[in-house]
């Protein structure tokens, strides 16, 4: 990404898009490897593989409305901004936001929720602890 900005100009922009696309997809998967190495990796490519396309989709649509006019010299305004402004607004912050919460109950039953770690912790709730009893 330091490298886009550095290279700057139309080529280092939509550079620096892919790599927060990439970026993103990868932060994804890195935080359910743990999970996604006991049970299976499947599911968990296919939310990141939907964030991925959300996000290309949505840069996409940014840049097309910036290179439409990128000195804003009388924009067209959607929902109070110009429309480039709108899709990062409305566009590159919520869907992805949105898909995310979706896809946790989606994930969740199956790869989060362990019966054995909830016994584990009901066993944990019941024995008291030695602060609770006066022991040391």
């Amino acid at each position: 990404m330091l490298g886009a900005m550095l290279l700057g100009g139309t080529v280092g922009q939509i550079a620096f898009s892919y790599a927060i696309i990439a970026f993103f997809g990868l932060y994804f998967l890195l935080g359910v490897q743990s999970t996604a190495e006991h049970t299976e990796w499947a599911p968990f490519l296919k939310v990141a593989g939907g964030l991925v396309v959300i996000l290309g989709v949505v840069f996409a649509a940014l840049w097309y409305f910036h290179f439409q006019n990128p000195s804003y010299t009388n924009p067209t305004y959607w929902l109070g901004f110009p429309r480039a402004t709108a899709i990062v607004v409305y566009g590159l912050w919520m869907p992805p936001a949105l898909f995310m919460m979706l896809a946790y109950p989606y994930l969740f039953d199956g790869f989060i929720w362990k019966d054995e770690q909830a016994e584990r912790f009901e066993e944990m709730d019941r024995k008291p602890s030695p602060a609770a009893t006066g022991d040391d």
